[in-house]
């Protein structure tokens, strides 16, 4: 008779199912793909990972998150044209963050630049119709002679120093040619990062016709996604290693279940604004109110 209840309570924790929350056992996580165009080793990219796991970590004073080959969020570190936009910029002086007065910047510089490159591309084009013209009339009079059975030296001389004169035009306007690229290039770069700032302070953005379908106003340092029982982050931007960590953290933020706030200066706001890598009150707040539903 005594037995019988000790028997019942194990049979009954025999069917408990333990059930994983981001407070009570640690999320675990794996470095998925680093594109080599970072500059970024795996080992250095996952040191990153670890200082922003570290933020939450230590606000809540236990640890929330666990590195494992097969962890159940995959940490990518993705390069496309926004990283690149942001790079092919860093030298032109102007300073790139999520202000007004950063976007007013950029957008004249971008005018300025645009202007530049129109007015050059038409110079070009006429010098390209000029060149041409000259060439077939170069190569109508080869013609001539050829069936006149031959030319003075005079008109030879004349022949010859024509054709190296195009030859000379040809390689100026190859150089501009390339010159004009880079510049286009530089130019739809500035259009994605303006338009970054436009979309996230819903200022006017940039239409650009020669820029790609690629290049919208979408501009998303990193993205935290669950789709079919498969969680991720994935990176796609950064100017520097403060940024990138504040970036994972907020993505770490969300692979939580945590939201935005409405604090300009939170870690969980909805753009990536404050210079360091601190939590707000709100942050830490939120992050008390998550894990007090889970201790």
């Amino acid at each position: 008779m005594i037995t019988l209840p000790v028997v019942v309570i194990l049979l009954t924790a025999g069917f408990y199912s333990h059930t994983p929350g981001p407070c009570r056992d640690p999320l675990t996580y794996r470095i998925g793909s680093v594109d080599d165009m970072f500059w970024m080793t795996r080992q250095e990219f996952a040191r990153e990972v670890a200082k922003a796991a570290a933020i939450w970590e230590n606000a809540a004073g236990y640890k929330l998150f666990k590195e494992d080959p097969g962890g159940a969020l995959e940490i990518n570190l993705v390069y496309d044209h926004r990283q690149a936009a942001s790079d092919r910029l860093k030298g032109i002086g102007d300073r790139i963050d999520n202000t007004k007065g950063s976007y007013e910047a950029l957008r004249a510089h971008f005018e300025q630049l645009d202007l530049e490159y129109r007015q050059q591309h038409a110079v070009l084009v006429a010098d390209v119709d000029t060149y041409n013209a000259r060439v077939r009339d170069l190569k109508a009079a080869n013609d001539a002679a050829s069936r006149g059975g031959g030319v003075s030296p005079e008109v030879y001389r004349q022949l010859t120093a024509e054709k190296e004169a195009l030859d000379a035009m040809f390689e100026d306007i190859k150089a501009r040619q390339e010159e004009l690229r880079k510049k286009a290039e530089t130019l739809q770069s500035m259009v994605v990062v303006i338009n970054e700032i436009a979309t996230s302070l819903n200022l006017e953005v940039v239409r650009y016709n020669e820029t790609g379908k690629e290049l919208g106003e979408e501009f998303s340092e990193g993205v935290y996604e669950r789709k079919n029982g498969h969680q991720s982050v994935n990176i796609y931007h950064f100017s520097d290693r403060t940024r990138l960590v504040r970036v994972l953290a907020h993505e770490l933020g969300h692979a939580l279940g945590l939201k935005h706030n409405d604090n300009p200066k939170s870690l969980m706001y909805r753009l990536n604004l404050a210079e360091n890598v601190g939590l707000s009150p709100e942050d830490i707040a939120d992050l008390k109110a998550l894990c007090g539903r889970e201790r």
